[in-house]
C-alpha cells in the first residue's frame, strides 16, 4: 500500500506537515482522539459564550426599546 489512511501517494496529508512531525505531536489514536476532544469542546464552549453574549445584548435592547414606548405613551398621555 503506498501512502496511509488520509494520505496522498507522496505521504502528504494535505495539513502541511511531515508524517515524521505527525509522529512527534503523537500518534497514538487515544491521543488524537483527545486532542479533536479538546478541539471540539473549545469550539462548544466558545459558541456557548457567543449565544450568551447574542441574549443578554438582545435583552438589553428589549430593555431599552421597552423603556422608549412606555416614554413615547406618556408623551401622548396614553399611559
Amino acid at each position: 500500500m503506498i501512502g496511509g489512511q488520509g494520505e496522498d501517494s507522496c505521504g502528504n496529508s494535505g495539513t502541511g506537515e511531515t508524517p515524521q512531525e505527525r509522529k512527534r505531536r503523537g500518534g497514538s489514536a487515544a491521543a488524537r482522539g483527545k486532542r479533536s476532544h479538546a478541539r471540539k469542546s473549545t469550539a462548544v464552549s466558545q459558541a456557548v459564550q457567543l449565544m450568551c453574549l447574542i441574549s443578554s445584548s438582545l435583552d438589553y435592547i428589549l430593555l431599552v426599546t421597552s423603556q422608549l414606548f412606555c416614554l413615547f405613551l406618556l408623551s401622548r398621555g396614553v399611559y
